[in-house]
């Protein structure tokens, strides 16, 4: 009977080894968190407290949402003051400080996007529709698997929350869309 060379059964070793290193990498294809489509949160508006967090990455995620390529980060007091420099705040988010509901947003895709040439709505559940788009983006070229470009950019719109809103939604109008939700309780 003839002894298997250790030759033969070594390509074997690598697949499965390779297999192994490509199953372990596959959770890191995406770009960055992905987070829930809606959820629940309470907003920084006129009358009402900001609400607490212990850390900015906590305070972020609780005003994150994700649909598709895109992530969206409704900005708000509540994650503005943990982050570092507090007194630039306002250099940093100076449409927010004027009142205007305002996003940070990223978009991971294959290809590179062009938000300035994208629409963005805003709608909430008083009735209000607004359309604004991006007038800078950035956009860096990663490498490996899943997206490898990612643009980050911020929209605001000509739009101010209230404590009578019971919910805003925003959609991406560009390739690969997306529509993500905020919910607000009573």
């Amino acid at each position: 009977m003839p002894v298997p060379s250790p030759v033969r059964s070594r390509p074997c070793s690598v697949a499965t080894a390779l297999a192994a290193l490509l199953a372990l990498g596959a959770p890191g294809c995406t770009r960055g968190t992905v987070y829930s489509r809606s959820g629940t949160l309470q907003p920084t508006v006129a009358g009402r407290p900001a609400a607490t967090f212990t850390t900015l990455e906590q305070a972020k995620a609780a005003f994150s949402r994700s649909q598709g390529a895109m992530t969206a980060t409704l900005e708000d007091a509540a994650w503005i003051r943990l982050e570092p420099d507090a007194p630039g705040a306002a250099k940093r988010h100076p449409h927010y400080f004027e009142g205007l509901t305002t996003f940070q947003i990223q978009v991971a895709t294959d290809q590179i996007v062009r938000p300035t040439q994208e629409n963005y709505v805003l709608e909430d559940s008083t009735g209000n529709r607004v359309a604004s788009t991006p007038a800078l983006f950035k956009t860096d070229l990663g490498e490996g698997f899943g997206p490898r470009v990612l643009t980050e950019f911020t929209v605001t719109f000509q739009h101010t929350l209230s404590r009578e809103m019971r919910w805003i939604r925003l959609t991406r109008e560009g390739v690969g869309g997306g529509t993500v939700t905020w919910e607000f309780p009573e």
